[in-house]
């Protein structure tokens, strides 16, 4: 299985200590100006969540319903458009580092491994994953998971195997003093921990934001600062300041009021949002202004 990830759409993460909340209370502002009249929508009710909560099955196929999932969670972010993996990182001072051929990963595994490595972190050997992002995914539905296993099975074995990382000088520095941390542990980590309850039913999007969104703002969605040449990521109460349709359209191209760029937000809703189903896409954004209203 995988030993990298991308933060989305392709960036390594290195988990970092926690960081102050950011102020957001100027951009906040500047975006509530963009939305403008588009606020003067009336207000929906929250969309009725399917039961139990799970993606939408937009498609009677269950291999192209399980493919929209792996596009949705971002697996090609990592492994590739083909998901036979590629080489991420060859600087021998920080990590040698491929990321995993899961064409000739997925056949070695059983169901009940596959699911512990996407869940836990956790090869079949027992050895940990490292960039794995297995705390967005405890609570993925359990049809949700036969799905996504079932669409990685159809997948013909091509590509060679790649080899485990090697960890240089700097990444096991990091390692040592917990910047960066192996699957399992970021998972017993984040356990428990999510999109905040707001109430009004929205547990479908708290449910479909976790296995997304979260991967770059955090379980909580409070983002975090930059730090040297790092962009920082935003607290998604940003988000209360968009129009519905102004939502939709930044979900599917990347593109907010003005249509400045926003360099990795639009490569992950090229590659990852813009396969969101309408009512999924109307849920999360039921979810986000609501959170946005709260006293904070």
């Amino acid at each position: 299985m995988s030993s990298a990830r991308r933060s989305g759409a392709g960036l390594l993460r290195r988990r970092r200590p926690p960081l102050p909340r950011p102020i957001v209370a100027a951009l906040v502002a500047a975006l509530a100006v963009l939305a403008g009249c588009g606020r003067d929508q009336p207000k929906q009710q929250p969309q009725p969540a399917p039961a139990p909560l799970r993606f939408e099955e937009a498609s009677a196929d269950p291999l192209r319903h399980g493919e929209r999932i792996a596009r949705v969670l971002g697996c090609r972010g990592c492994h590739g458009d083909d998901l036979k993996g590629y080489l991420w990182s060859d600087d021998p001072k920080d990590v040698l580092l491929y990321t995993s051929n899961l064409r000739r990963a997925v056949p070695a595994y059983s169901d009940a491994e596959l699911e512990r490595a996407i869940r836990g972190g956790v090869r079949r050997d027992g050895t940990p994953l490292w960039g794995m992002p297995s705390e967005l995914f405890t609570d993925l539905d359990s049809a949700d998971m036969a799905a996504l296993v079932r669409y990685l099975r159809s997948l013909p074995a091509e590509g060679d195997e790649h080899p485990r990382p090697v960890f240089g000088p700097r990444a096991r520095r990091e390692i040592e003093r917990g910047e960066w941390r192996p699957a399992p542990e970021e998972v017993r980590l984040g356990r428990g921990d999510g999109p905040p309850a707001v109430g009004g039913g929205h547990d479908w999007a708290r449910y479909m934001i976790r296995a997304t969104c979260s991967e770059c703002h955090r379980l909580d969605l409070t983002g975090h600062e930059g730090r040297g040449s790092r962009r920082g990521v935003p607290d998604l109460i940003v988000a209360g300041a968009y129009s519905r349709e102004q939502f939709r359209h930044l979900m599917r191209t990347g593109l907010p009021p003005g249509g400045r760029d926003l360099g990795l937000m639009k490569r992950v809703s090229i590659g990852r949002f813009a396969f969101l189903t309408p009512r999924e896409v109307d849920a999360i954004y039921d979810y986000l202004e609501a959170r946005a209203a709260r006293p904070q």
